[in-house]
């Protein structure tokens, strides 16, 4: 009777073993997805915030939001955009819904160029994520 109590122990060992390695096999897949989701959304929010800026554009005669373009696009309840959305530029950094007018290329938010740039080459009205790291298909952030 003793050797099948042994053997339902052992059984059971195992079969915690085989549930670890799947589950340690898995999650970094699983990481991954969660990883390249999160870039998608950005992405989809920088496309969502490039067209708030440009309906803008036509509503102001040809005029770019200035330094306080958070509070130009969200004048009259939303009528250009409902709310900043996030940022999300791994691995380092959080989500984050701020824009920057000063980008520093670290600081992982939106970045806006309040007017045109001979010194970084970007024109007035462009919005970009203010990130130098690269994504999970080896494409600077900075050039979305």
């Amino acid at each position: 009777m003793q050797n099948y109590k042994n053997i339902n122990i052992i059984e059971i060992v195992a079969a915690v073993s085989i549930i670890l390695l799947v589950a340690l096999i898995a999650y970094p897949k699983f990481l991954g997805i969660l990883r390249k989701s999160s870039e998608q959304v950005t992405i989809a929010n920088l496309m969502a915030l490039r067209s708030a800026i440009a309906i803008y554009y036509a509503d102001n005669n040809g005029n770019f939001p200035g330094e306080d373009i958070e509070k130009s696009l969200l004048i009259d309840d939303g009528k250009y955009i409902k709310y900043i959305p996030e940022a999300y530029c791994p691995p380092y950094t959080n989500p984050t819904k701020e824009i920057t007018t000063k980008p520093t290329g670290k600081s992982g938010k939106w970045a806006y160029q309040v007017a045109d740039s001979t010194i970084t080459g970007r024109q007035a009205g462009e919005l970009w994520i203010d990130c130098d790291k690269k994504d999970s298909k080896g494409v600077v952030w900075n050039t979305y």
